[in-house]
């Protein structure tokens, strides 16, 4: 197994030679979006992020940590994991590397995101917007997996979020997702339309009044008093009813609260099995193969 771990950290340092990459024992392999640091803002690039026991904050240097599953079982699947936090934190442990530690074990390659926080009180050093910043990071994600798909042996790239992550979702998935072709970085060429989503009890930000273009297939799961996110997935419901062609799913959960993270702290049995609800939509989209 040590001998496994050593060689995909090998495999992904050489993908990009261009891009600053680190390696560290609780993430694995580390990488910017931007080699120089986000447009507007390369001089805040090495101020160091802060981290406490389940939060991240003052992220000024976007970032995706990288989890390769085992050659042999590679899905072609690729899921960028957006952690919630009210866009003042990042829960990255409960919601960035356990869901992508779960994810890889499905043969999934999975990227948790590091994104840039627009109400963030503790980061006087810079002033980032949700729609601007926050969104961005996520196009620039989807698109840098996207370029790289190759290199990783993905076919397919969806998006798992929770709460404010979700806002980000809604306001990258559903529109100005096309990519600039005349862009200079080949990285903004691409598009940013994910091919599928996954929500877990999304926060509300973001959500269109209509649907322009045939949304993304879909995966939704939040609990009954939950009232916030109850009320999203209805919106999103009603939009997605007008696509009758996409495939859809909705989990409401009896009871559950709010942040039951990958349900591993709670004591109802829905809550914390709801991640093989997740498996099982996985396996049946074909995005996965049965284990």
């Amino acid at each position: 197994m040590r001998a496994f771990i050593v060689a995909c950290v090998c495999t992904v340092l050489s993908l990009s030679p261009a891009l600053a990459q680190t390696v560290t024992p609780s993430t694995g392999v580390v990488i910017p979006l931007w080699d120089k640091g986000a447009p507007g803002f390369e001089d805040l690039r090495d101020v160091p992020e802060k981290t406490g026991d389940w939060w991240v904050r003052g992220v000024n240097n976007p970032s995706l940590s990288v989890f390769r599953p085992d050659p042999a079982h590679n899905s072609g699947t690729a899921i960028i994991v957006l952690p919630g936090g009210g866009h003042e934190n990042l829960v990255f442990n409960s919601e960035g590397l356990k869901p992508s530690r779960f994810l890889q074990a499905q043969g999934v390659t999975a990227f948790a995101l590091k994104y840039r926080l627009g109400r963030e009180t503790d980061n006087p050093k810079a002033d980032y917007d949700i729609k601007v910043h926050g969104a961005a990071d996520l196009r620039r994600a989807v698109r840098f997996v996207r370029a790289h798909a190759a290199e990783y042996g993905i076919k397919r790239i969806g998006v798992m979020a929770f709460s404010a992550g979700g806002e980000l979702v809604h306001m990258t998935a559903f529109a100005d997702f096309e990519g600039d072709a005349v862009a200079a970085d080949p990285v903004d060429r691409v598009s940013a339309r994910p091919d599928f989503i996954i929500e877990v009890y999304p926060g509300p930000l973001g959500v269109p009044q209509r649907l322009e273009v045939a949304p993304p297939p879909a995966f939704f799961l939040t609990a009954h008093d939950d009232h916030g996110p109850v009320a999203v997935l209805e919106r999103l419901s009603r939009l997605y009813a007008e696509w009758p062609d996409v495939p859809v799913e909705t989990h409401i959960l009896a009871s559950g609260g709010h942040a039951f993270n990958m349900g591993e702290r709670s004591t109802l049995r829905s809550v914390k099995d709801w991640p093989s609800r997740l498996s099982d939509w996985l396996i049946d989209r074909g995005y996965v193969s049965v284990p």
